[in-house]
């Protein structure tokens, strides 16, 4: 079997099983979606309203049936309208996403531009300060919660200086906190996983061999040395794809930002399926493309261009 089938097999068969996982659980939540979306309580609402209301909807029917017909209507690109505002689910989600794209990229660069000057800062140098700086936001970072460092962020600079709001989404002023909170922790995991890939790759031949032949130490440092230590790094931020993406939700809550995750809570509280059904088909597909891509990229930064750097 190709590869290219046998993965596009094997990632099916996983949407499948991820999505039909949460397809039953989401059947054993406490409270009826039916009498929420009447707006009613179980002791004022009539039988007959009832079940009327679990036939239009299709929850009368058997759990696999509901799970086919939810297929069938994937293929069709139809997720249904959201049982709470009667907008398709699919126009939701993407007003969502595009706000939680914006906090993630924020997000990432902050952790970018903590993470990289102290992991290479700390890898090329042997001055103390520099380590021991690395390793206090290293350690800060992975002991303190993200939402926790959200707290602190506002109480200092919203409460307590004003200079930037405490919720909601007011233009890029209001992206700083959520982004930082979201930054920092993130940076402890890639200071050190930078420090380390980048001194192996220091030491390797093909870097004593450019300075032999006189390359300047800028050319190896940005040119080679840092792109032959990127794969390691691209491969964990694969594998957090997924705490990423938790990291997010917190943060949209804790911040009132208006983004799929403060969606989904507010889905969940009221137990509108057809919402939640499409964020978790959608974000694993995300999560799936942002995985392989990485993958891929991966694979153009391991060339033999380290046999030769005059290349």
């Amino acid at each position: 079997m190709h590869p290219i089938v046998k993965r596009l097999l094997s990632l099916s068969l996983f949407t499948l099983i991820m999505t039909f996982s949460c397809f039953s659980l989401l059947r054993l939540l406490p409270g009826d979606p039916v009498l929420t979306l009447l707006n009613i309580d179980e002791l004022s609402a009539t039988p007959e309203q009832i079940e009327a209301a679990r036939r239009e909807l299709g929850y009368d029917q058997p759990l696999l049936m509901q799970y086919v017909h939810w297929l069938q209507d994937i293929l069709t690109l139809q997720l249904g309208d959201s049982l709470q505002t009667g907008r398709p689910v699919i126009e939701m989600l993407r007003e969502s996403y595009l706000v939680t794209a914006e906090l993630a990229l924020g997000g990432i660069a902050v952790a970018l531009l903590i993470a990289l000057p102290l992991g290479i800062g700390s890898a090329m140098t042997t001055r103390h300060y520099v380590i021991r700086l690395a390793n206090a936001v290293s350690i800060a970072g992975a002991a303190i919660p993200g939402f926790w460092i959200g707290l602190l962020l506002v109480d200092l600079f919203a409460v307590r200086l004003g200079w930037l709001p405490v919720m909601g989404r007011e233009g890029m002023t209001s992206l700083v906190l959520p982004a930082l909170s979201l930054g920092f922790p993130l940076a402890s995991v890639y200071i050190p996983l930078i420090r380390l890939n980048l001194r192996r790759e220091l030491d390797q031949p093909y870097i004593e061999l450019a300075r032999i032949r006189g390359v300047a130490e800028r050319t190896i440092l940005w040119r080679y040395a840092l792109r032959g230590s990127l794969p390691p790094v691209l491969s964990v931020f694969g594998l957090t794809l997924g705490s990423l993406a938790g990291g997010v939700v917190v943060l949209e809550v804790l911040f009132t930002y208006p983004g799929v995750g403060k969606l989904m809570v507010d889905a969940i509280l009221q137990r509108d399926y057809p919402l939640i059904q499409g964020y978790i088909l959608l974000t694993t597909g995300v999560i799936l493309v942002l995985h392989q891509g990485i993958r891929s990229l991966n694979r153009v930064l391991r060339p033999d261009w380290k046999r030769g750097t005059d290349r």
